[in-house]
């Protein structure tokens, strides 16, 4: 199934200190890329040149000179191409350079992305790090409590935080973003990512109009308890999160992320969407919305 599909794959990755130390980090993900498909294609952003002893084999090295601009500027260099291959390739990722992303995350995306899209929600995934045989959420570390059920599916709703320092989208979810006011951000005030992470949230962060709000799809364990579909979750592999993650106590393990307490499907919360929708173009009745959705006026 995934040789008819013609992927590229973007990664930033800044030569400054230490970057030696990451370089089997990078193998380890440029590996995991190439099992998904032959018919894949990998893009890596630099900033300096880098010696050919430790450059990896079938893979692009696009330099991009930095000396006059700020380096985190880095993160929105691999656009430009990007935008020349909408036309070119069915699937497009863009990761930072320390993301985890198999071929199980890659079926997943393909088995739940146009029941989600279909119904205007962003398939998302969670961000993890391990420590003692423990799985931790590094972005979202309180419960989510809100929940749809669609064409039989349960979805838990994501609405804390869905960054996980990568995107991926289809070539038609491309080829509207690219038409996007979020492709070439012009830096207004009204989202909270700095530049990186902007260049990493895609088109699904926050405030941002375009789905709804990010879906997560939910399966029972053997203690036949509700927790996120397990391939949904990406490996941050430096695992440099765990000491503040920690702190935030059980909700952070993986296995506690869900809040069974409140398992039902509420018809006010289908109207909140119904109003958020509707208005989606009209930013200050979008912000007056999740005002109203904070405050539970809809439930």
């Amino acid at each position: 199934m995934h040789s008819n599909y013609k992927i590229a794959v973007h990664i930033t990755f800044f030569l400054g200190k230490n970057y030696l130390n990451r370089i089997n980090c990078l193998r380890k993900i440029i590996d995991s890329y190439k099992k998904i498909s032959k018919n894949l294609d990998i893009f890596i952003h630099i900033n300096e040149k880098l010696l050919n002893k430790y450059k990896i084999k079938d893979v692009n090295y696009i330099l991009h000179n930095l000396s006059l601009e700020d380096p985190h500027l880095l993160t929105w260099k691999s656009r430009k191409l990007i935008y020349e291959q909408k036309d070119i390739y069915d699937v497009f990722i863009y990761s930072e350079d320390d993301i985890l992303f198999t071929k199980k995350n890659f079926d997943y995306w393909i088995n739940f992305k146009d029941i989600c899209i279909k119904n205007k929600f962003n398939l998302g995934f969670i961000r993890v790090e391990r420590n003692n045989n423990k799985i931790y959420s590094i972005d979202v570390t309180t419960e989510l409590n809100k929940y749809l059920i669609i064409d039989n599916n349960r979805f838990v709703v994501n609405d804390v935080n869905p960054y996980c320092a990568f995107w991926i989208y289809d070539r038609k979810e491309l080829s509207k973003f690219v038409k996007s006011n979020i492709w070439n951000f012009n830096w207004r005030n009204e989202f909270t990512y700095g530049v990186r992470e902007m260049s990493a949230i895609g088109w699904h962060g926050l405030k941002m109009t375009r789905y709804k709000d990010t879906l997560i799809p939910l399966v029972k364990n053997n203690k036949k308890k509700y927790v996120v579909n397990l391939h949904s979750l990406i490996h941050h592999l430096t695992n440099n999160y765990y000491s503040a993650h920690k702190s935030e106590g059980k909700n952070a393990v993986i296995n506690n992320l869900v809040d069974e307490n409140q398992l039902k499907y509420n018809n006010a919360y289908k109207n909140y969407y119904l109003f958020k929708l509707k208005f989606k173009n009209n930013y200050f009745i979008y912000l007056i919305s999740n005002i109203f959705k904070k405050i539970k006026i809809f439930f």
